[in-house]
């Protein structure tokens, strides 16, 4: 893999995009800081009901909590049709809110086997987030396929390929890091280079000999 090659072409493309990435980023925080701001109101105001609002409240923000998995679902696919120059807008953040309970599935069934193996060691729970990485992008081309399907298809596609994806992640560091000294400021930009490199690093694969 040339990473270099790899993380300019992901930037040509961001360039080339409109709405402009940050745009759309903006708009993606917007929704997921609003969405926390109408269920923190939502159980203010709930909790004066007594122990059953209180209950209710929890439920309503957790549904908020929940749809908000959508919006990131959908930024990944923002990102890959960025990568591939297709026609796409900020309407692409809420366009899977259809496939709610398939996305919450595969977030928590990944949330979940990352942090068993994470249990163990820390090492393997980063091999197991390198081999579900591309779960998400598998299910964004193929929605017809489940939840177990896109994650073993997943783990096929990284097989020998944990070394190579891990550098890519850590060349990220040191915009990560410009990311926390401006108060999150540059992750409008950070946040879409880097799901933008990532989208282009499974185009990259997915059709590549495996092993």
């Amino acid at each position: 893999m040339n990473r270099a090659a790899l993380k300019q072409e992901a930037k040509n493309a961001m360039n080339s995009a409109q709405p402009n990435p940050v745009l759309v980023t903006l708009a993606m925080f917007g929704i997921l800081i609003g969405a926390c701001f109408v269920s923190g109101i939502v159980m203010g105001i709930l909790s004066f009901l007594g122990y059953f609002g209180a209950f209710l409240g929890s439920l309503v923000s957790l549904a908020v909590v929940l749809c908000a998995y959508t919006v990131v679902f959908g930024y990944y696919s923002y990102s890959l049709k960025v990568f591939k120059r297709e026609a796409v807008g900020i309407p692409e953040l809420w366009s899977y809110i259809g496939q709610l309970l398939k996305i919450i599935g595969l977030f928590l069934w990944m949330a979940l086997f990352i942090m068993l193996w994470s249990m163990l060691l820390y090492i393997p729970g980063i091999i197991a987030a390198i081999r579900y990485s591309q779960a998400i992008f598998i299910m964004i081309e193929n929605p017809e396929k489940g939840i177990r399907e896109c994650v073993n298809e997943s783990k096929m596609m990284m097989q020998g390929r944990w070394g190579e994806y891990f550098v890519l992640c850590l060349s990220f560091i040191p915009w990560v890091l410009l990311t926390s000294v401006t108060l999150i400021i540059a992750g409008l930009y950070v946040i879409p280079y880097m799901c933008t490199t990532m989208a282009g690093y499974y185009e990259m694969i997915k059709n590549a000999p495996r092993g």
